[in-house]
């Protein structure tokens, strides 16, 4: 291929990098959304490397942490939280190296299948142009905790391009360097993609669902069949086995959901239409951060088109893993679309539907359709049907980049997108509740107690509406106070969820900061304690009983803001919380039970934590000794003075 051709290419590749900057460019005018601020929060208190560490060790998104994710955000700390803009930049600009990579990876993987070069490069333009730009990606660029999916994706790309490099290699016989390229690219790639989201151990399904397709033809060195055993089907039978491990947790995941996982699963079919319709034929409005109001499929049924969904789902992957050989493209897009869904579409009890979820899988069934349009103009013979096509093919690419632009521009106006998102979807609690914090921060307490009341209508199994209800209250005299008695018998049987601690924490500091008149101490223990007696308050007991701990405190009662702390600990006892009682019991004058406690935590904290806070403990170990000598000589003096 000539240097002009190359050049003509390149210039494309970057004048499409150029485009997407300026499709998303008025987007990051936004602000920070759902989880956002829950998983960032302890920004506000990075200063230097050891807060840093803190913060990307005790990273409570998962199990895992996702430190790579978490180091990413501490890393722009000092933008934390006046600038938004930065966060959403930085997402900007790994989205556009995720698109060089994609670019890299289909020009790879055709030219291992012996493609003509202009042809690769051809596919690869247009396949890494349309995943730039289309507006399923937008909820992943824009909402900034999605960072975690675009590095996962990031690591998981950059992962199967040395694999290639290595399968090139093994296809030539060059068995020693072409094992260990391969190695790198499933050990590291799949490592670092795992700690910046746990999909990112789809890496090894990705790889198997390319060796089963595309390269199926590439000849398989010695040892091969060992290699793959252990690097890419042992990690699946490990993540198997994990699953399998903790039944008991993924079921009492579900406690917290409107729906069983038999429930979920049929829905997921449906689910999975819909986003194949929404990539296929994307439309204006049709896209939105929340999907909570999907309709559950209760059996096969109901709704009638699950059964419908359930059988094509199941259609697509039988004639996918059928003609896997004869036809590898179109296996390829199906196998990698239904392999990036394999865990957050499952039997996994998350949120039903997530538009970000689709941020990497999406890649295959745009591969395999571009790739099925550049086959059909090489069969087209005819002029005036080329014109057609090319003019039915433009419209449709056209289509993306239009829809994304529109789309990313409302993201740039939040108050607007807040309330339209609201309009379109009355039937999502997320949308309610968003749009009420919009008006709640405008301080139009009237439009706040508006959406409450609608949500409580809506549903009136919720805890949360009471009491986000509640928070208007404390906020502005004008909204009404709903009768306590009614609202304290609701929170007796209703639904508790994860709003309600975080109503329960802004309603008790401000009663604690005598900044709510209508709301007394005596009734803020009394919700308190009515939520903690709900059985469905199990799932947030730690944080619960944490936030009472803390409005014990405020009242300047820290024996009691203790035991609250000792409750917490006992379901879910963190370093974070360990500090916090351990503070609590020295402004209790408890410094014995505080020193021993210091001795506690030291032998109880992984060497990493103990490391962390070591500064911590040492200071209040001095704290507490100095006060309890103060202590005993005053206790000794008044003895003296009694006996005289």
């Amino acid at each position: 291929m000539n240097r002009t051709s190359q050049f003509i290419f390149g210039g494309a590749f970057f004048f499409i990098l150029i485009c997407t900057v300026w499709l998303y460019w008025g987007g990051l005018y936004g602000t920070y959304l759902l989880d956002d601020s829950p998983n960032l929060e302890d920004l506000s208190s990075v200063q230097n490397i050891n807060d840093i560490s803190k913060f990307v060790t005790e990273g409570l998104s998962s199990q895992l942490g996702r430190p790579i994710s978490l180091l990413s955000f501490a890393l722009q700390a000092h933008n934390w939280p006046s600038n938004p803009w930065a966060f959403k930049y930085v997402n900007l600009m790994i989205h556009l190296l995720n698109g060089c990579l994609i670019f890299w990876l289909i020009f790879s993987l055709t030219r291992l299948m012996k493609w003509p070069e202009r042809r690769s490069l051809l596919l690869a333009l247009l396949t890494a142009s349309l995943w730039l730009w289309h507006p399923l990606q937008i909820s992943t660029v824009l909402y900034v905790i999605q960072r975690m999916t675009q590095l996962s994706a990031l690591f998981t790309l950059a992962g199967l391009l040395i694999y290639l490099q290595g399968r090139q290699r093994l296809a030539q016989g060059q068995l020693k360097s072409g094992f260990f390229w391969v190695s790198i690219g499933v050990g590291l790639g799949g490592i670092l993609a795992t700690l910046s989201k746990e999909n990112g151990i789809l890496l090894v399904l990705y790889i198997v669902v390319l060796e089963i397709t595309v390269l199926h033809t590439l000849p398989k060195p010695r040892y091969w069949r060992v290699w793959s055993w252990v690097f890419l089907y042992f990690p699946l039978f490990l993540l198997a086995f994990h699953f399998a491990a903790h039944v008991d947790s993924l079921l009492r995941a579900y406690e917290i959901r409107d729906f069983t996982m038999g429930e979920r699963l049929l829905t997921q079919a449906r689910v999975l239409s819909d986003y194949l319709t929404k990539i296929l034929f994307p439309r204006p409005q049709a896209f939105s951060l929340f999907q909570d109001d999907f309709p559950i499929s209760h059996h096969l049924l109901k709704p009638a088109t699950t059964l419908i969904a359930v059988s094509f789902i199941v259609i697509m992957f039988m004639a996918a893993i059928g003609l896997r050989r004869k036809y590898p493209l179109f296996s390829l897009g199906v196998l990698w679309f239904l392999a990036g869904h394999i865990l957050e579409s499952s039997f996994i009890g998350l949120v039903i539907a997530f538009e970000h979820r689709n941020y990497l899988p999406s890649l295959g069934i745009l591969f395999a359709v571009i790739y099925s349009i550049l086959w059909l103009f090489d069969q087209i013979l005819t002029s005036s049907l080329r014109k057609a096509a090319i003019f039915f093919s433009a419209l449709w690419f056209s289509i993306a980049p239009v829809i994304t632009y529109s789309e990313t521009n409302l993201w740039g106006k939040p108050f607007i997108q807040a309330v339209l998102w609201a309009e379109q979807k009355p039937l999502s609690r997320y949308a309610q509740s968003h749009a009420a914090a919009f008006f709640s921060s405008r301080g139009d307490f009237s439009q706040v107690e508006k959406y409450h009341r609608h949500l409580v209508n809506v549903f009136p199994q919720d805890a949360s509406p009471y009491l986000l209800w509640l928070t208007g209250v404390c906020m502005d005299d004008k909204v009404m106070l709903p009768d306590i008695e009614k609202v304290v018998h609701h929170l007796e049987t209703s639904k508790i969820d994860i709003a309600v601690g975080t109503a329960l924490n802004v309603i008790a500091g401000r009663v604690a900061a005598d900044q709510c008149d209508r709301l007394s101490s005596k009734t803020m223990h009394r919700l308190f304690k009515t939520v903690l007696k709900n059985p469905t308050s199990s799932f947030y007991q730690d944080d619960i009983f944490f936030i009472y701990g803390k409005f014990y405190a405020r009242q300047k009662n820290y024996d009691m803001a203790v035991q609250m702390a000792e409750k917490s600990a006992a379901i879910d006892d963190t370093a974070q919380l360990k500090m916090q009682r351990l503070s609590w019991l020295i402004k209790a004058n408890r410094f014995e039970d505080a020193l021993s406690y210091i001795k506690q935590m030291r032998e109880e904290l992984n060497p990493i934590s103990r490391r962390l806070y070591a500064e911590q403990l040492n200071f209040f170990e001095s704290l507490a000794s100095e006060f309890k000598k103060r202590f005993d000589e005053i206790k000794q003096n008044r003895i003296l003075i009694e006996e005289d």
